[in-house]
Formats: C-alpha cells, sequence, structure tokens
C-alpha cells in the first residue's frame, strides 16, 4: 500500500443519497427488466417475505427507501434486480441483514460455485456501475462475498458506508482505494486491505487493465 493521509471534505461531492446504511452518490435506481430467473426471483421473494413479516404496504415500502412503488414491484416480482446500495436501504428499512435478502447457501454445507453461477448485482444504482457476483450471502453466520470483474470504464465515483468489516483482495489490475480522514490504498495483485464499512471508501480503477477482486463483508459486530 501506499498514499498518506487523505481528509476529504465530502462537502463538494456531489449530492449525497443516503441509502440507509449505506450512502452513496445519484439516487434512484436504472430498472433492468430482464425476465426473472431463479436467483433473481428468489432475492425478490425474500423482499416480498421481510415486508410482509414488518406489516408494511408496498407503497410505505417504497416511500420509506426512497424508491418507487413500480420498481419494488418488479423486484419483488423478480424482474429486476436492486443494487447492493438499493439492497441495504431495503435491509435497513426492513431492520434486517442484507444477507438475508440474498439467495442463501446453508450452512454446514459443501457447495461449490462455479463460473457464471451466482445473483449479478450493481454496485450503485448509478448508470454504467461495476457489477458484482454474489458467492455467498449468509445470515446466520453475519457474512457476504463478492467477486467484482471491472473495467477501466465502469462507474466507481461513489463514496460507501456500510455496516460490518470489509476485507477486499485483490488478484488482477490496480485499485486505488480511497479513505475518508485514512491512507490511501494503492493495490496491486496479492494485495489485500481489512477495513471498517462505516468509514467511507471509495474505488478507482489504475491504468487500463481490468481489475478482478474479492469482497468480503462480516457484519456480525453490526447485529450484535
Amino acid at each position: 500500500m501506499t498514499g498518506g493521509v487523505v481528509d476529504h471534505d465530502l462537502s463538494d461531492i456531489a449530492p449525497v443519497a443516503v441509502l440507509g446504511t449505506a450512502t452513496v452518490v445519484g439516487v434512484d435506481v436504472a430498472v433492468k427488466d430482464v425476465g426473472a430467473d431463479p436467483l433473481r426471483a428468489a432475492v425478490g421473494v425474500a423482499i416480498k417475505r421481510a415486508r410482509h413479516a414488518s406489516g408494511m404496504s408496498m407503497r410505505d415500502f417504497a416511500t420509506r427507501c426512497g424508491l418507487s412503488q413500480p420498481f419494488v414491484s418488479a423486484v419483488e416480482r423478480g424482474m429486476s434486480t436492486p443494487s447492493i446500495a438499493t439492497l441495504y436501504r431495503m435491509a435497513e428499512v426492513l431492520e434486517t441483514e442484507p444477507s438475508a435478502l440474498l439467495p442463501i447457501r446453508p450452512s454446514g454445507s459443501v457447495e461449490i460455485i462455479r463460473a457464471g453461477e451466482g445473483e449479478r448485482v450493481p454496485s450503485s444504482d448509478r448508470p454504467g456501475s461495476a457489477v458484482g457476483r454474489v458467492l455467498l450471502a449468509d445470515p446466520d453466520r453475519h457474512l457476504e462475498i463478492y467477486e467484482y470483474l471491472i473495467a477501466p470504464d465502469d462507474d466507481l465515483d461513489v463514496w460507501y458506508e456500510h455496516p460490518g468489516n470489509v476485507v477486499l483482495y485483490l488478484t488482477e489490475g490496480r485499485l486505488l482505494v480511497e479513505f475518508a480522514g485514512h491512507p490511501t490504498a494503492d493495490l496491486g495483485p496479492g494485495d489485500c486491505v481489512v477495513h471498517p464499512g462505516p468509514v467511507p471508501h471509495r474505488w478507482s480503477v489504475l491504468g487500463p487493465e481490468h481489475v478482478r477482486l474479492f469482497l468480503v463483508i462480516n457484519s456480525a459486530s453490526h447485529s450484535s
């Protein structure tokens, strides 16, 4: 890692939308009606069940999340995929963990996730944002694992805050991770950074090559 202390003045960033426990630049969601598939449908069913358990109507839930009712309906029917930022906002409103709204891998089982498998989830609500692949979402172990393959022109101009602790491991390319009030991390293949999720952070691809990374979020400390 390289770089000095970065003392960000976040007031000069574009208007920030507070998405429950996630804070990102930009609001609303680009709807992607590409037809329901089993993984997308599972996310929709989990969100719908959690909403029903909370006693909220779809209209009330959409209002509290700052989303349109048609978009929430499309998500619950498995026709649209919420971004990671929106998923965190939904989880906060529903008073649950984001991993509880994702396809669950049973605890204690041995399972292989093949290349090409796993729900694809945009990192933010902005057009052209990087897309992550959900490898594991286990609310019992308070654990989320994502794989990202990021092109140099993917939109990463987003500041995040979320609960739990983060482990980011880079396997390909170069990535700059900025932290508000903390040293900047310049990562190459084999480098790893561990940090608290509530510290505002942002990624940037360095150079012309794509970046592949694995992101692990453990929210046990948030749930205790």
